[in-house]
This record gives structure tokens, C-alpha cells and sequence, in this order.
């Protein structure tokens, strides 16, 4: 990445410049590493900075992250001597959602039904953590130690207390990877079984009744606490991007296709997200509601910077909902096309 290539040629004249054994020894006295630390603000339209450095020998240091109110720590190596600055940027309500991968703070909204929800059981290898993917506790859930609206290191489920493995797990994993300084923030807001209605602007849904709004179903509609969510996010740094899998509740109707362009047109305009990616997922092939991929295949024409993300070859456990394998291979491919688009 750019922002790594300037930080080594910042590196190599800085410690040209002065950098000393004392100083590297200084830093590394803990663990023999160095000491990372990072100071920014997440609040609305702000602008903050982030230094860091390491100290020389190898061994384990710590890395310390600051943006708002949250703190985030992991171990690091301390290799060799280096100094890199960059700016940051944390976006609220009024801001824009577009700034470079480099901001290390990533934010991404999940939004649809069951199939994003997750409904496969995980394995072992689905809990494996990275410490710099977070999600904000979906509900109460005391049997997972989390509460609402707090952020936790992620492992499934994102959703719902006893829901499954859905995209969302995997299209993290793939951005981590694909950007390892960044800390990737996942703001999970799927329902299952709800039609488009539930996430529109202004909409009650004729189905509102037959379905439950975390934490305590006061919410009119989906689309307004998708809103105070996608905020908490703001508050630890940019939104980058969309990922959508609904549909099964509104299969076959033409009219859906307008229905999920007003709202992400409204979700971009009220957040402040310019033109961020919008990805949104087949259903399944060889499932109930297969037709309606028809309608999907249009939205890339309908609404600017949205792509489609394939279904082929992708394995059910009933009519409805991609198995286990199906949701790893779906998430992964939504986290290589979030690479793609941004093309950071």
C-alpha cells in the first residue's frame, strides 16, 4: 500500500536525521519490542493524527489505539527503528464516508434479512478472533457477554444472540488481511424474515408486528436505527461501505429494486457518505426465491458505485439459507470486491 511505502522513506530520513540506540533501547525495554501508540478523534467531522514508532531488537511490544472513547491493544514485534505520521479523519452525521484505507479505522454496515444474519452454527474456525475487527453488540445477549450498542472483538454471531455464521464474519477476515494496520468496525443491522419496507425512510412496514427491533422494539422502523448504529460507527471512524443481502421477502416484485435505491440513496445523504461501495448479495441458486436474482443483476444500473455479488455454486441448507461453506465462500466474496471498489 502507498501509505506504507511513505512511511519507510519517512522512516529511513527521519532516523537519518536522529534516531538513536538509546532511544530505540528506550522504547523496546518492554518485551525487547517497540511501542505503538495512536491518538484520534472519531467525533463528528473531525480531524485527528496518528503517530507511531518502535524501538530496535525483536521480541513483543504493545500497541495502543485511541480514537474517541475506545481504546484497542495488541501485541506487536519491534523490528529495526521507524517513525510514520498520517492524518485521519472521523466522519459524523454531516461528514463524508469516503477517505482512504489508510485511516486505519474502517467502518461497514451490514444490512438484510436471514442469509445476512447468519443462520449455519459455526465451527471451531469460524471463532478465531483478530483483535482489530470489532462489531457493535447487535443486543443484549448475557450468554455472549455482550450488551447493546457496546463494541466487541468479533467472532459469531454478529446478529442476533443466537443466530449463525453469515457474510459478515468472512468479508471482515478478507479486509483485515487486505489491510493489516487497519482496524476493521462492523455495525451488524439484519433482521431476519423482514421485507424491504423495514430498512425505508418514513416506511412502517404492513409486517412491523411480526418482528422484533433490538433491544426493545420501540423503533417505528429498521431504517432509523440503522441510523443511531451507523453513528456509533462514525464515532470510530469512516464508513467505507455497504454490504446488502435481502430480497427472500420480496421475491419476484420489481418494485423492490426502488425500494433499495431510495434507501441507500437516503442512508448515503444522511450519513454523509458521498458515493461509498454499495455490495449487495445474490439469493440462492437452487433456493425458493432464485427468480429474483433477475432484479438483483439490475441494481449496478440502478444505484451509482453498487455491485453484485455472486451466488453461483453456493451450497443450501434448506430452501432459504446458504450452509456453512456457502456463507464462508459468500463473505469472502464480498470482502474481494470491498477490496476491488475501494481500490485503495
Amino acid at each position: 500500500m502507498k501509505s506504507v511505502y511513505l512511511g519507510l522513506v519517512l522512516s529511513a530520513f527521519l532516523c537519518t536525521s536522529g534516531c538513536s540506540d538509546d532511544e530505540g533501547d528506550a522504547s523496546a525495554s518492554t518485551g525487547g519490542g517497540g511501542a505503538t501508540t495512536s491518538v484520534g478523534s472519531g467525533g463528528a467531522g473531525s480531524t485527528g493524527s496518528t503517530t507511531s514508532a518502535s524501538g530496535s531488537g525483536s521480541g513483543s511490544g504493545s500497541t495502543t489505539s485511541t480514537g474517541g472513547s475506545d481504546a484497542v491493544s495488541s501485541s506487536s514485534s519491534g523490528v529495526g527503528s521507524t517513525t510514520s505520521t498520517s492524518a485521519a479523519t472521523g466522519t459524523g452525521g454531516g461528514g463524508t464516508g469516503g477517505g482512504p484505507a489508510e485511516d486505519n479505522n474502517m467502518v461497514f454496515l451490514l444490512i438484510g434479512q436471514s442469509n445476512m444474519e447468519g443462520v449455519p452454527k459455526p465451527e471451531a474456525q469460524d471463532k478465531t478472533e483478530n483483535p482489530r475487527v470489532k462489531v457493535l453488540a447487535y443486543d443484549n445477549c448475557s450468554g455472549i457477554g455482550r450488551t447493546y450498542n457496546e463494541w466487541y472483538t468479533a467472532s459469531p454471531p454478529l446478529h442476533g444472540c443466537n443466530a449463525g455464521v453469515g457474510p459478515g464474519d468472512y468479508f471482515a477476515r478478507t479486509l483485515a488481511e487486505a489491510y493489516p494496520t487497519a482496524t476493521i468496525w462492523l455495525v451488524p443491522n439484519a433482521i431476519s424474515g423482514v421485507d424491504i419496507d423495514f430498512f425505508r425512510k418514513g416506511v412502517r412496514s404492513s409486517r412491523r408486528g411480526e418482528f422484533r427491533i433490538p433491544p426493545d422494539n420501540h423503533w417505528n422502523g429498521a431504517y432509523e436505527w440503522v441510523i443511531e448504529r451507523a453513528r456509533l460507527g462514525q464515532e470510530k471512524g469512516t464508513i467505507r461501505g455497504i454490504i446488502f443481502h435481502q430480497g427472500e421477502s420480496d421475491s419476484g416484485q420489481a418494485v423492490w429494486l426502488d425500494k433499495v435505491a431510495g434507501m441507500v440513496s437516503d442512508l448515503r445523504a444522511d450519513l454523509g457518505l458521498g458515493e461509498v461501495p454499495f455490495l449487495a448479495g445474490e439469493l440462492l441458486y437452487s433456493g425458493c426465491c432464485s427468480g429474483h436474482n433477475t432484479v438483483v443483476s439490475q441494481i449496478p444500473g440502478r444505484i451509482s458505485n453498487s455491485f453484485v455479488i455472486s451466488a453461483s455454486g453456493l451450497a443450501a441448507m434448506d430452501q432459504y439459507h446458504f450452509d456453512l461453506a456457502g456463507q464462508r465462500t459468500l463473505g469472502k466474496r464480498y470482502g474481494d470486491k470491498m477490496v476491488e471498489a475501494l481500490g485503495d
